[in-house]
Parts: structure tokens; sequence; C-alpha cells
């Protein structure tokens, strides 16, 4: 990826990074983003991955005088696009309030500055009273949020909170939210958000602070008067991840067709109605706490059960539908599972004696699938991407591979219980990791 390509250029040995052509947005955001906005590179017309290695061969051969001489030129980059989000006051007028309001709509969704749905004017007046919801000043810097790695002060959250319509006792979850980005680490924070997968974030509070706001614990991820705080906060997140990290599409963003997980979901666990302890709990906070995590979705499954009573029935319902979206051998130790476990499945599971820590014990033990299926989509033969110690499996027949069971997963460890949804017992599953982060909210409340 081109900011690999960085990092060579940064210890000083030249590179030059093959960009696709469609990636050309994404190769100028990053050098820029990445602190060499100067940085050279050579296009081609399709991406390397599923190309047949003549075609690989033939279009790296025409690109190949271009490489020349870009590593034997002055260095200069020419006539580029070094558009950025525009810092400062924007003046709308119309013919009357609402006509201005239009207008400033169109101009920032030109601009993409928005998510496509109508904005809320983000004036002086709103921004101020949106920083009075936290005990920061507005230009105290929260954190460098990715995948870009912008500035994220007060200010700057308050008024793309602003535009999303919240209110200023949103603004402590939504600063803790967008503080917990950086802590994903890398591959969470910036390389999955960047990647063609149809990576995303989900808002996950707990604590008191999730009553006080009155964000749904229940029918949690859709449309609606219940879901208005919830649709707000994960709003104004997901344009702080747009305007301030960069996370725009076709530039640091290249979701090969997308999801409307990016319309980024912020829930509340369902404390009351959970048998067992909340997850900020699970995360190291005291109960009594207020903490949001912050999870890295890729898809998601209904896992319906139409009978099971028992425990042991209904935990293996959820572990025989966990098999999809499985990770590359050499990935595998990092897949993860999000489990939006229904009261309906967890009471009668706690109440016959399972821990959570049992519960995903359990579901581990009985999670299990097909070799040969899960590693279809990344080929073995001549794979680099393949450890040593599973190079033994190039050996096998094709139904020898099928035959073939694994857990799904490296452990119990990488399953993660959040007890939410109203009854019934259907349960949402979906493939995550890295591993989440989790901020405390309390401590930037006014």
């Amino acid at each position: 990826m081109v900011h690999d390509m960085i990092e060579i250029e940064k210890m000083g040995k030249p590179a030059v990074p093959i960009v696709s052509g469609r990636f050309e947005g994404d190769a100028i955001a990053s050098s820029r983003a990445f602190a060499m906005p100067d940085l050279q590179f050579v296009i081609v017309p399709r991406i390397y991955r599923n190309l047949p290695l003549d075609e690989c061969a033939r279009q790296t051969e025409l690109a190949f005088d271009d490489i020349v001489n870009i590593l034997t030129s002055s260095g200069d980059a020419g006539e580029r696009d070094s558009s950025v989000v525009t810092s400062g006051m924007h003046r709308f007028e119309g013919d009357d309030l609402y006509d201005a309001v239009l207008r400033m709509n169109e101009e920032f969704i030109q601009q993409d500055w928005g998510d496509g749905f109508p904005l809320h004017p983000p004036t002086p007046g709103a921004v101020e009273e949106l920083v009075k919801g936290t005990n920061m000043p507005a230009d105290h810097l929260v954190c460098d949020m990715p995948p870009g790695f912008g500035l994220a002060t007060v200010e700057k959250i308050a008024i793309n909170a602003a535009m999303a319509g919240a209110k200023p006792e949103h603004m402590p979850v939504i600063m803790a939210a967008v503080n917990a980005m950086p802590q994903l680490g890398p591959h969470g924070g910036k390389s999955l958000l960047m990647s063609t997968s149809p990576h995303a974030p989900i808002l996950v509070v707990n604590g008191p602070i999730a009553k006080e706001l009155g964000i749904n614990p229940r029918s949690a991820l859709g449309p609606g008067r219940d879901n208005r705080v919830n649709i707000t906060i994960g709003r104004a997140f997901s344009l702080c991840l747009r305007n301030i990290g960069y996370w725009y599409p076709n530039q640091m963003d290249m979701d090969t067709i997308g999801t409307t997980r990016k319309f980024v979901h912020c829930i509340a666990e369902n404390e009351d109605m959970s048998p067992w302890e909340p997850y900020h709990v699970n995360a190291g906070f005291k109960a009594e706490e207020s903490a949001v995590s912050v999870f890295i979705t890729n898809g998601e499954l209904d896992v319906q059960d139409q009978g099971n009573t028992t425990a042991e029935g209904l935990l293996k319902t959820i572990a025989y539908g966990l098999s999809f979206g499985t990770r590359s051998l050499g990935e595998r130790h990092g897949a993860e599972r999000l489990i939006f476990m229904p009261p309906d499945v967890a009471r009668p599971v706690g109440a016959q004696g399972f821990s959570k820590r049992a519960a995903m014990e359990f579901i581990h033990m009985h999670a299990n699938a097909s070799l040969g299926k899960m590693i279809q989509y990344m080929p073995l033969e001549g794979e680099e991407r393949v450890a040593a110690n599973w190079k033994w499996l190039e050996s096998l027949t094709e139904q020898e591979r099928l035959d073939m069971t694994v857990p799904v997963l490296e452990s119990a460890d990488r399953y993660y219980i959040v007890v939410v949804g109203a009854d019934r017992a259907k349960t949402l599953v979906m493939p995550t990791g890295p591993s989440p982060a989790t901020v405390g909210i309390d401590q930037y409340r006014a």
C-alpha cells in the first residue's frame, strides 16, 4: 500500500508505489496525510490481487519506463490535486433562512463533508453551546484521529457534532469515541479503515450515561423515534471520522462496494435485562462508570433460534452460525466475533448456570468449520502469506481439506458478548477485529 512505500521513503530508500487507476485519489490523500505530499507514483489500470500472472507482468512492464524516470528525476511531483478540508468561517445567504441552509447543504455535500443527508448549520453559537457540554476548552487536543490523523480538538469535534444535530450532553460520548480510535492500533485505526473491505466502527455505550441520554438498548440499530439519540451520536462520530480523520470515499476509504454500517451505529447494552456483568466491566471499568467501546466490524449475520429452550441448544445455534467471514490461515489469530445477544437468549443461558465466560468457551468449543471452505478465498499454492506451519496442507486433496474441521477462531477470548435487543431469540453476529478499544466517558463531562 502507499503508506508502506512512504515508510520506506522515510528510511531514505527510494520507493515508487505502483497504483491502480481507482486508487489515485487514495495515493494523493495518503501521501498528504502521512507527511510526504510530494511522493511520486505510477498508475496501472488494474488491481493486481485477482489478475492473472501474465497480465500482472504485462501492465508492470508497460509502467517500467515511468518507474525509472521517477527514480532518476529531480523529484518534482508536478500538478496534483491538493484539495483538503478548508477551515475558517463559511457564510451562506438565501431568500430566507431555509434557503440559506439548503445552499449550505449543497456546498457541503459537493465538498464531500457530509453523509448525504441534510446537515444542521454548525453556526458559532451552536458550536459554542456544544463545547459547554464538556469540561475542556475548545482548543484542547483530544487525539490524532485515524486514518488520516487529523487533529481532533474539542472545537472540531463540536463542529461535526453540530452538523449531526447533537446536543451538549452528547459531547462526552462523542469525544470518548473519537479518542478510542487511535487506541485500536495501526491495524484497526488506519489499515482496516483504508481497506477495500467493508470495515466500519460501531459504538457500544455502557454505564449510567446510557439511560441519562436515552440511548436505546433494545431494537437499537434501526431508524425511528426510539433511536434518535443512537442515530445522532453515531452520525456525529462518523462526521468526525470523515472531516477530522479524512475518511473520505475513494480517498482514504477504498471500500469496493460499501456498507450501511458506515452510517455509524451507536447502541447501549441492555444492562437491565442481562444476567451478567456489562461489557465495560470486562474491559476494566466499574459498573457505575460510563464508557464507550469501539468495535471495527466487517459484516453481520442474523442467527435465529426457532424453539430451543436449553442453554446448550441456544448456544449451539449461535456457534453453528459463526463460521462465516473467517480470515486466511495467516491472519486467523486476529479474527474475532462481536455477539449481540438478545435477552431471550442471554437470560435462560445465565439462569441455567452459564457465566459469560462459560458461554464464550462453550461457543468456541462448538464453532467449527470446514478448513477447505474457510481458506477457499485465498489459494494455498504459491501464496507467500501462508505460514510455514500450514504448508503441509498443499499436499492434501481438495476433498481432504473440505473434510477437515477446525475451530473458527483461535480461542474463547476472541468472542465478545454484549446483551442488546428486545424479545425473541435472534442473535446478531459480526466479524470484528482487532480487539476493541474502551474509553471512559466521565472524564469529559462538564
